[in-house]
């Protein structure tokens, strides 16, 4: 620590232990009052080394003193001693686990803590592979902290981050944000401290793939919405021509099943969502758009015709809106038996509530897992090996 900053938390104890300290040197200032009172032979230096228990007086309120002095002396003194030198070196847990991933090589660096980045590092636990995880907001992997896990809390787009987190000593970096601007800033950090590197990168934008596949990145792109196109491409086979499709939620996965309904199979689409970007879809005829929030069935039926509707995907992108979902899912279900519903999910434990209402689930981050999983270097610590 430095000298200023235990300077500081030296004043910051004082004041903390101010009225204690006041205290004791009352009671001190009190006992050297009484000695003179009662030993008015004794002179200044004697009564001083009697109030400080260095010399004994025969007067029985030295008893009473004796017993006190010491024991409130002792126990001001030392708790000040002792919870001083635990704001100076003490256990942070939060320091501890930022020293634990400084240390790793050889490793694997998470950027971010999403669905996705939670699902890699619990692989990583589970197969107790050397990693660091580097996530802004502390909320997010509070409780790995805890565990004694190696993580950094900070950002990833200042190159200090970066270099404590190992970089330029691990054998892969997983980006796994959907900012494309801190992508972009963490992906030339990771170049300049580690040209040699695995770099897997999720990135929306098609054209900024192919730019990052090049020199100087090497980086492997993949998008997690793409991947699960792919689930939506086999449940699109039960459209019929005529039939309409709601689509609830706005986020990538939303835009691509929106887009391939439309495009490929020319279906009537009604996405609604209070986000929803209306520009987006002005020239498709068949995209209606609305920029409203549907949790109920009352609500859902006042902007589509269900009796026309053949597939609803929820596709809601928060854990908290999961029990909304699986409300609407009953709802439909049983006014409604004929529309197949498909509900995103983020924990897996919860799919068998969904699957009991005769919905499909769907995980983008558990797809995206996976696939990647197939694109990894065997070395990698993700590589599906054991």
């Amino acid at each position: 620590m430095p000298y200023q900053k235990k300077l500081l938390t030296l004043k910051n104890q004082l004041r903390r232990f101010l009225l204690p300290f006041s205290l004791f040197i009352l009671f001190w200032i009190f006992g050297i009052v009484i000695f003179s009172i009662i030993e008015p032979n004794k002179t200044f230096k004697e009564i001083l080394l009697i109030s400080i228990c260095l010399k004994t007086s025969d007067h029985l309120f030295y008893n009473f003193y004796q017993f006190l002095w010491p024991l409130l002396f002792e126990l001001l003194v030392l708790t000040f001693i002792l919870t001083t030198l635990q704001e100076f070196y003490g256990y942070n847990p939060m320091m501890a686990a930022r020293r634990l991933a400084s240390r790793k090589t050889n490793h694997t660096v998470i950027l971010g803590y999403n669905h996705l980045g939670e699902r890699i590092v619990d692989y990583l636990r589970q197969y107790k592979h050397p990693y660091t995880l580097v996530e802004i907001k502390k909320e997010k992997v509070e409780e790995l902290i805890n565990f004694n896990q190696p993580v950094i809390v900070g950002d990833y787009t200042d190159i200090e981050v970066m270099q404590l987190a190992n970089v330029h000593k691990c054998k892969e970096v997983f980006c796994v944000t959907n900012d494309l601007r801190r992508a972009l800033i963490a992906a030339e950090h990771v170049r300049r401290l580690n040209k040699d590197c695995a770099l897997y990168m999720r990135v929306f934008n098609e054209h900024f793939r192919d730019f990052l596949t090049k020199e100087p990145w090497n980086a492997f792109t993949f998008s997690t919405s793409k991947w699960a196109l792919e689930s939506v491409k086999k449940w699109s086979q039960d459209y019929k021509p005529g039939d309409e499709v709601i689509v609830l939620g706005n986020d990538s996965i939303v835009n691509r099943i929106v887009d391939y309904y439309a495009r490929e199979l020319k279906a009537e689409i009604y996405l609604l969502d209070p986000e929803a970007n209306k520009a987006r879809y002005r020239r498709r005829k068949k995209v209606h758009v609305f920029n409203e929030e549907v949790l109920f069935l009352s609500s859902l039926e006042n902007y589509c015709n269900l009796m026309k509707t053949s597939q609803i995907y929820i596709c809601w992108n928060s854990e908290e809106t999961f029990s909304d979902a699986i409300l609407l899912t009953n709802a439909i279900g049983d006014k409604y038996p004929h529309i197949q519903v498909f509900v995103r999910i983020f924990d897996e434990e919860l799919a068998t509530i969904a699957k009991s209402l005769k919905a499909t689930t769907f995980s983008t981050s558990a797809y995206a897992f996976k696939m990647l999983q197939q694109e990894v270097t065997e070395d990698s610590g993700i590589f599906p090996g054991e």
